[in-house]
């Protein structure tokens, strides 16, 4: 996933975060126990627009050019597992 989304936008933008369980608030992680998966987060914030806050919260908002981006990524990802033996 890291090169598909190092694809979209400069390396400086994608940042990779690992964990046992990735953050435990999310349960999509008890569903990676069982299953090979990975979750990815698309930063959507841009304080020039004063869309700041983070998911779930109350003042949440997204600058949904940045789907685009997520779309991409996720298309390249998928792409380059079509393309390679498991």
């Amino acid at each position: 996933m890291t090169a598909a989304a190092d694809g979209v936008r400069s390396g400086d933008a994608v940042t990779v975060l690992q964990a046992s369980f990735p953050f435990n608030g999310e349960d999509f992680a008890l569903f990676l126990r069982d299953v090979p998966g990975a979750m990815f987060f698309l930063g959507v914030a841009n304080p020039e627009a004063g869309l700041n806050g983070t998911p779930h919260a109350p003042d949440f908002g997204a600058d949904e050019r940045a789907l685009g981006l997520g779309v991409r990524a996720m298309a390249g990802f998928l792409a380059g597992r079509l393309t390679t033996s498991s």
